[in-house]
């Protein structure tokens, strides 16, 4: 009977349904494995529930140490604030254990993850390496310009308006800062995009933070962000950072940027607080005025619409750096460390371990939010796609 539905109740049907059990689709007949490997809507049909439909389920993607070394593992694992606080976090898996990874050293990045296209970059190689896990297509290519000591930064972002992922660098060339793009699908490969006084930067060598359309670096010297806008393919008049907080000597300097749900966020350092007796982190989110969460105070003076939060500690004994990850549908805020994954409740100030992995052998690295899709790098347009070899999915035991 299911056989005889016209195509297209049926792909309307599959598009609705969960990301793994599509693959179970594919394996019931051959017009559904067509269907879900070749029809030229299928994969943007599918993109779009996943982004109309707010479940309360949250997707990342984690770089893992295990047994002291970086094994070039992705650990995938899903949020679900909808079900019991028992098993919150459920479906942890490594995933694509034999990624065929270009790095002949273990020191490399996941740069993003947009609409299930993830992009790493190896340190030590000078290479890219953009994936979907879920089709096990990939691509790589070497970065712009072979001194790899000259870059000074670099990022990845994606634009809704045009469809487009594109890689941004940045570097120092006869005291001008010079940038490279490229844009997945367009066949022009790297394209230089302009030049610009390098006495204006002291950006370091590092990954920039995507968010509002544009990429965002941190010049620590003169306490500013670089922007590069990825619509008009240049960089734009600096954002300077909030103040760092002045709470005597339990003051830490550490400082980075990040994104946290689609708005850059700066963290500012780190003081004890007297309430909790743990420490706690001073997180500032660049946001439009109109659209702050009411959870946060805003900073009236900052015409850039800064606001802030502070996110405690985890209370893991070994934790030291605390990142926020991403906010959740009720508008609390998901957190890592080394060995947890803690949630925070900014409303009723409390925070909770939702599982950890001590005992495990795991160290959480660099987490990403990532969604399961089926976006292909070849319908983009990319030329020279090459297909991963099946790999194992293993479950990750954790400790909650």
């Amino acid at each position: 009977m299911v056989n005889r539905l016209p195509t297209d109740i049926v792909l309307d049907i599959i598009t609705r349904l969960p990301t793994e059990s599509i693959l179970d689709c594919k394996l019931v007949c051959r017009s559904w494995r067509n269907l879900v490997s070749h029809h030229p809507s299928f994969a943007q049909m599918h993109l779009a529930r996943l982004h109309g439909h707010d479940s309360g389920k949250l997707s990342f993607l984690a770089v893992v140490y295990k047994g002291r070394t970086l094994e070039n593992l992705l650990h995938y694992f899903e949020y679900n604030e909808n079900t019991d606080h028992e098993t919150t976090i459920h479906n942890t898996r490594r995933m694509n254990s034999t990624l065929p990874f270009p790095f002949r050293f273990s020191h490399f990045r996941i740069m993003g993850s947009f609409n299930g296209l993830v992009c790493l970059f190896g340190w030590q190689d000078n290479v890219y390496f953009i994936c979907n896990p879920m089709t096990k297509e990939y691509v790589m290519f070497p970065n712009y310009i072979s001194d790899k000591f000259s870059t000074r930064g670099k990022g990845f972002g994606y634009l809704n308006s045009t469809n487009e992922y594109k890689v941004v660098e940045f570097y120092e060339e006869l005291n001008f800062i010079k940038a490279a793009v490229y844009t997945l699908g367009s066949g022009k490969g790297w394209r230089n995009v302009g030049q610009w006084d390098s006495m204006l930067c002291n950006v370091k060598s590092s990954c920039g933070a995507f968010a509002n359309g544009a990429i965002y670096w941190m010049d620590c010297k003169e306490r500013k962000l670089f922007v590069f806008d990825l619509v008009e393919e240049k960089f734009r008049e600096h954002v300077a950072l909030p103040p760092h907080p002045q709470l005597g000597s339990h003051y830490t300097p550490l400082c980075f940027i990040g994104d946290l749900g689609g708005v850059l966020y700066y963290y500012a350092g780190t003081f004890y607080n007297e309430i909790t007796n743990f420490r706690s982190y001073e997180i500032w989110l660049l946001k439009k005025k109109n659209n702050i969460p009411v959870m946060k105070k805003q900073v009236e003076h900052e015409p850039f619409g800064w606001s802030k939060f502070s996110l405690p500690q985890s209370k893991h004994p070994f934790a030291s750096t605390t990142y926020p990850l991403t906010f959740t549908k009720s508008g609390s805020v998901l957190s890592y460390c080394q060995y947890t994954l803690d949630i925070y409740n900014a409303v009723a100030s409390t925070s909770k371990q939702l599982v950890g992995f001590a005992g495990t052998g795991i160290i959480l690295c660099n987490i990403v939010p990532h969604k399961n899709t089926f976006i292909s790098l070849k319908e983009l347009g990319e030329e020279d796609v090459k297909t991963m070899e099946s790999a194992e999915i293993e479950e990750a035991k954790a400790v909650t």
